[in-house]
């Protein structure tokens, strides 16, 4: 069964609805290195396996001369924070679900100025945390270029992140996808639990 059976509600939201992801990554020296990531949830039910392995996974892309790509090569254990800022949930450039189940918005959400710049600045103004931060543990596999997974993902990646075209389809762009292993949650009360 995949740990996410366990996760609550608010967990899976969160995961399934930042726009960013937050990729820490180390060197076979042990050397950490952090980088802002697109990517996509991909519930167990929506992953390419034929036999529906059970597994969820969070996929994004990432050019295979990068950083993060040879240490994941060498070191291939991941962290990834998910955290939720209220601008992260009113962005004017939002973040596309595969769930068919929305998220709900603040009550009061502000004007939207014709300027996307502008409307991101007075969202920033207002902004303050909202609830909770996750970081999860997981083991990331990348998928050998032109093949049919990576066409699947891709085309996933893409369809939730239309933004993002230029960080997916590049020539030497590698899809890699991260097996989600545990999570843990801890609130802006300082409150923590672990999710395996």
């Amino acid at each position: 069964m995949s740990c996410t059976k366990k996760f609550p509600d608010h967990l899976i939201n969160l995961i399934k609805n930042s726009k960013y992801v937050h990729l820490a990554t180390a060197s076979i020296d042990c050397i950490p290195s952090v980088s802002l990531m697109n990517y996509t949830y991909i519930p167990s039910d929506k992953s390419f396996e034929q036999d529906k392995s059970k597994n969820d996974y969070i996929i994004f892309a990432t050019s295979d001369d990068t950083e993060k790509y040879i240490n994941i090569i060498n070191n291939p254990t991941v962290a990834l924070l998910f955290h939720d800022w209220v601008t992260a949930n009113n962005l004017s450039v939002r973040k596309q679900s595969l769930s068919q189940t929305s998220t709900p918005q603040p009550e009061s959400t502000p004007q939207e100025h014709p300027s996307k710049l502008l409307n991101l600045l007075q969202q920033l103004n207002q902004s303050e945390l909202n609830e909770m931060s996750a970081t999860i543990k997981g083991h990331a596999v990348p998928i050998q270029p032109n093949t049919d997974e990576s066409t699947y993902y891709k085309s996933l990646l893409l369809k939730t992140n239309p933004d993002a075209e230029v960080f997916i389809l590049g020539d030497n762009t590698v899809i890699v996808k991260v097996k989600i292993e545990s999570a843990k949650v801890t609130d802006s009360e300082n409150n923590t639990s672990v999710y395996k």
